[in-house]
């Protein structure tokens, strides 16, 4: 069964605008920000459980949000509901302001039980000059993949590259259901790292990618521990030198790929790797932008020579996600 959009292949033209992503940290020409929209975060009950599905949620998460359990968010916290629509803006404002092109999903036209709007990383997934539309795993976000297609559509049209959907799925968590989510896949030119935690994508989502990526591309898995949701809340490459690590995070960090282990990196502790201080934005290779929550680790990446651009962000400390999460490159060159 196929998806909405099928695989477009457009002819290189080189008066034509690209869809390109050929490491993390080549120079940002145009992203996508996703929203956080308020008033329509409506909360779960919180209760040992929902702990227990969902292990990459701080117990300092649990405990900001247990008030609001069954209610809309913005009922019990209206100022914080207006300070994260303001974060997400300012970082759209931040991306502009260095001269990079912003789109914005569509907002969604009704609501599901925790679903986020904010977090534009997982939905798409951008390799080469590939944009696949992803498969979710928790079944709340599936139908934030919806706000995409329109402007995957446009993309498809005006863009040199391909546009993918990957096979649909099944309602609920059936074994043969397919799953890669964007906060797992890392792009090192023909190399591309997918985390394996357990809480998002899975094996079935890695071997798609291999098949659909060919014989150009090597895909590695890297195993990670269950309380960490995706590669990207712990680990961050700024250039094809440098980076941010949680090692303790990784079942073994003996045996990732050797292209990671040369690298000189800035170890972060497992808990601010839980709130995301290893969550960052690689400019191009010589500027990040990174959360002004960790002033520690930002001056240890100033001491390698990176410039750094400090922006509040507080709501990755308590909805498992950060910058990298909230944006996705369409095109760096």
């Amino acid at each position: 069964m196929k998806a909405n959009i099928p695989k477009t292949k457009m002819t290189q033209n080189s008066n034509k605008l690209k869809i390109n992503n050929q490491h993390e940290w080549d120079p940002l020409v145009e992203v996508v920000v996703g929203r956080w929209v308020r008033n329509t975060l409506y909360n779960p009950t919180v209760d040992q459980a929902l702990a227990d599905a969902l292990p990459y949620i701080p117990a300092a998460g649990w405990a900001y949000l247990k008030p609001a359990e069954n209610q809309l968010f913005s009922d019990i916290y209206p100022e914080d509901d207006q300070l994260y629509f303001d974060e997400q803006e300012n970082l759209a404002k931040t991306f502009e302001s260095l001269g990079v092109k912003v789109r914005r999903p569509d907002e969604m036209e009704y609501q599901v039980m925790a679903t986020l709007q904010c977090y534009a990383r997982d939905p798409i997934i951008v390799i080469g000059n590939k944009l696949i539309i992803t498969n979710l795993n928790f079944e709340g976000r599936r139908q934030e993949t919806g706000n995409y297609r329109r402007i995957a559509l446009e993309l498809a049209k005006n863009y040199d590259g391909e546009v993918v959907s990957m096979p649909a799925n099944k309602v609920g968590y059936p074994e043969e259901n397919i799953y890669l989510e964007g906060g797992d896949v890392f792009v090192d030119g023909n190399h591309i790292y997918v985390g394996m935690t357990g809480n998002a994508s899975n094996d079935r989502g890695i071997e798609w990618l291999r098949n659909e990526l060919g014989s150009d591309y090597t895909v590695h898995k890297i195993p990670l521990k269950s309380n960490v949701l995706h590669l990207d809340c712990t680990m961050m490459l700024i250039n094809e030198k440098q980076g941010l690590i949680c090692k303790e995070d990784f079942l073994d960090f003996d045996a990732i790929p050797e292209r990671l282990k040369n690298r000189e990196w800035v170890e972060v502790s497992p808990d601010k790797a839980q709130i995301m201080a290893t969550n960052g934005i690689a400019v191009n290779p010589s500027t990040v932008i990174l959360i002004d929550h960790f002033p520690d680790v930002i001056e240890k990446v100033r001491a390698m020579g990176i410039k750094v651009i400090e922006i509040p962000f507080k709501k990755g400390n308590y909805f498992g996600g950060g910058l990298r999460c909230s944006y996705h490159p369409i095109t760096r060159k």
